[in-house]
């Protein structure tokens, strides 16, 4: 079925009871919340409907909140908001270790400076050398503006030690204003290439999806919405588990005119076909 290109979310609101917003991309630049996006917000819950945060932030649900606050996005514009990194320390826990048996014991973080939250260090033995590790917790860069040049070598070592990764955020790359930094996924993609074991936990994955539908309570998929900005895991994530979805040219993929005010539907014809990933509607941006 052709894409059908929207003007404004009011066309097809009435369609769905549960919205699902990815955050990157999607209402926020890494810097500013993108133009209109609180009036998409009030409409919908003014309507009655739920509104549920979906991110592969591999930060625990209670920092993003603080960031959602402080970008004027105060709690009564969502009932919910899931991250990668939450359901990860959810995920470690003590009672529900057993999924994970293979992440135990002495744990190498990849990012222990920038996402010191998401391992139970209860649990846990922080490791400094990978020779010591058992595993590796891949939450991504420690710094921002670091590449995977800062990384190869370490991968290529832990490869050598067969040391099995868990990556905390399957997204590649994310938006900051203009500039486009490596995350989690891209480390991890890159371990997988020479050879490395890696596990996931965020989108396009089901498990964080049934997450959403735990805490909405509301079991018929086709009353939900997915709104995101990329095809490999919103939109991808939202096909697996049979959630309609929206796709935004605010994000990751060049699918945008010159301008950034119409969509190029060549562009996201032939990425979709490319990714095996289609949504169902698609908008320049939210409004």
């Amino acid at each position: 079925m052709a894409i059908k290109e929207l003007q404004s979310i009011d066309e097809i609101s009435h369609f769905f009871e549960v919205f699902i917003f990815d955050i990157w991309g999607t209402i926020y630049d890494g810097q500013a919340l993108f133009e209109g996006v609180k009036n998409v917000l009030q409409g919908l819950r003014q309507k009655g409907k739920c509104v549920i945060f979906l991110s592969n932030s591999p930060q625990i649900e209670n920092v993003v909140y603080e960031r959602l606050s402080a970008l004027g996005i105060d709690s009564g514009l969502f009932d919910e908001i899931v991250t990668s990194g939450g359901e990860a320390k959810r995920q470690l826990s003590a009672r529900r270790q057993s999924k994970k048996k293979q992440f135990n014991g002495p744990v190498y973080l990849t990012g222990p400076n920038r996402y010191p939250n998401v391992i139970p260090q209860e649990n846990f033995l922080i490791e400094t050398a990978l020779d010591k590790s058992n595993w590796i917790l891949n939450a991504g860069p420690d710094k921002a503006e670091e590449t995977l040049d800062h990384y190869i070598e370490i991968l290529q070592r832990a490869k050598s030690l067969n040391i099995p990764m868990l990556c905390t955020n399957p997204d590649k790359t994310v938006l900051h204003g203009n500039k486009t930094h490596i995350c989690a996924g891209y480390l991890a993609a890159y371990y997988s290439s020479i050879g490395g074991v890696v596990s996931y936990i965020g989108k396009p994955y089901p498990a964080v999806f049934e997450r959403c539908k735990s805490l909405s309570g509301k079991m018929d998929t086709s009353r939900y919405l997915m709104i995101g900005d990329n095809l490999e895991t919103d939109i991808r994530g939202a096909n697996s588990i049979k959630f309609s979805s929206l796709l935004l040219g605010t994000g990751v993929h060049k699918i945008t005119e010159k301008s950034g005010c119409n969509l190029d539907l060549n562009a996201i014809h032939s990425l979709q076909n490319k990714l095996s990933s289609f949504a169902d509607y698609a908008m320049a941006r939210l409004r």
